[in-house]
């Protein structure tokens, strides 16, 4: 059964994007910071947490950039920007299987398009965006 999900979208000032590297034995992809809600948890607390957990950062988050529907589930992106913490410190479980290849790293938003980001519905309006947007509904397959 799909989980719902929540995500992180972080821009630093070198207009690059906090993502995490996925090396799968047969693939390599990237995708936002993020995860499943857990029990008990909201969404915006979720986001939060696996920011924390991914990339060793405080966040505060910033409103909706974009609700994106994937597995008929609706699932939200967060604008956040990083309070305290330093990034790439990340201690969540996905960390302790080494054989998983989490990586987190700041790619420049201009080269979203070349890269296999997930989801790319987001990648889209990302890589296109003049200033932020919210609010935005996105559909992924």
């Amino acid at each position: 059964m799909p989980i719902q999900r929540s995500a992180v979208i972080i821009l630093n000032e070198a207009d690059e994007v906090a993502l995490i590297r996925r090396d799968k034995q047969d693939v390599t992809y990237y995708v936002f910071p993020g995860g499943g809600l857990e029990e008990g948890a909201t969404l915006e607390q979720t986001a939060i947490r696996e920011a924390h957990e991914e990339l060793g950062v405080d966040v505060e988050l910033e409103g909706v950039a974009a609700i994106v529907r994937f597995n008929d589930l609706d699932n939200p992106y967060y604008w956040a920007k990083i309070t305290g913490g330093v990034f790439g410190t990340g201690t969540g479980e996905e960390f302790e299987d080494t054989s998983s290849g989490y990586t987190p790293l700041w790619i420049k938003r201009s080269a979203l398009k070349q890269l296999p980001v997930r989801p790319t519905s987001l990648v889209k309006e990302l890589s296109e965006m003049t200033e932020r947007f919210y609010d935005i509904r996105l559909e992924d397959i």
